[in-house]
């Protein structure tokens, strides 16, 4: 079988098979995945398996998640390199000292997960009729997009019931740093944002999000039981609509009333 890349996509030569198992050759596009390696003012700190699409936004997201940047300000510069699968990002001297205090432990790519400060406030609260409704609008978006923008996963930013932002990937990490990054680099700050995700969210995913000053994700799975531990101690609420109209509230209940 034999491939063709587009942007973010390849082509592909598939065997469709009916009821009846007559096998007929068709054309599909499936996520094109390559491994791209990040070099920050000139170091490499990581790899990011992804389609090579949307790149900045990726990258900014990236950044944010890892506490490197708090705003598009602290990014000044990419340079992505297809030939060789390198993206070379400059930030600002402030953000890369920030990234140099971070511990790097092996593999490469791994950084040190110190502590910070909590960075949403206690004030906002949602009604559940609202977060249902924001979870509605969120199906609509991705069931509105393009075939060929609807990856596996789907991740999006919202505020005052509107939606800002959104990112797709085949990575559920990659669709999450993807919609931060177009928030960031739209001059909207993430913090005390309402995220939501047509997945659940592991620890990681949710310390990135509490990094970033959200304050409730929406999602269409339930976390994992330590995403709950890390929520509550960040007043990150995280709240599942994966059966029907019911919801279930996994972390700092107050914020739905």
């Amino acid at each position: 079988m034999s491939s063709e890349t587009t942007t973010g996509l390849s082509k592909v030569e598939v065997i469709k098979i009916d009821q009846t198992r007559i096998g007929e050759a068709a054309v599909e596009y499936v996520p094109a995945e390559v491994e791209f390696q990040i070099a920050v003012n000139g170091e490499v700190e990581t790899s990011l398996h992804c389609a090579p699409h949307r790149v900045k936004s990726l990258v900014v997201g990236w950044l944010i998640g890892e506490g490197v940047i708090d705003h598009e300000a602290d990014f000044v510069a990419i340079d992505t390199d297809l030939d060789n699968h390198i993206i070379k990002v400059t930030v600002s001297e402030e953000s890369a000292c920030k990234l140099a205090a971070r511990a790097i432990t092996a593999p490469v790519g791994r950084l040190s997960e110190p502590e910070f400060p909590r960075r949403v406030t206690t004030e906002l609260e949602l009604t559940p009729e609202q977060v249902i409704d924001l979870a509605q609008r969120f199906k609509k978006l991705f069931l509105g997009l393009r075939s060929s923008e609807r990856m596996c996963y789907l991740a999006a930013f919202a505020q005052n019931g509107e939606i800002q932002s959104y990112g797709e990937g085949f990575h559920r990490i990659n669709a999450m740093y993807r919609a931060l990054g177009e928030l960031v680099i739209a001059g909207v700050a993430p913090s005390n944002r309402i995220a939501l995700a047509n997945f659940g969210l592991t620890q990681q995913m949710t310390l990135r999000l509490a990094r970033a000053g959200v304050c409730m994700a929406i999602t269409a799975a339930p976390p994992s039981n330590a995403a709950i531990e890390l929520a509550n101690e960040y007043y990150l609420c995280i709240v599942s609509t994966a059966i029907g109209s019911q919801i279930t509230v996994y972390s700092a209940p107050w914020r739905v009333i």
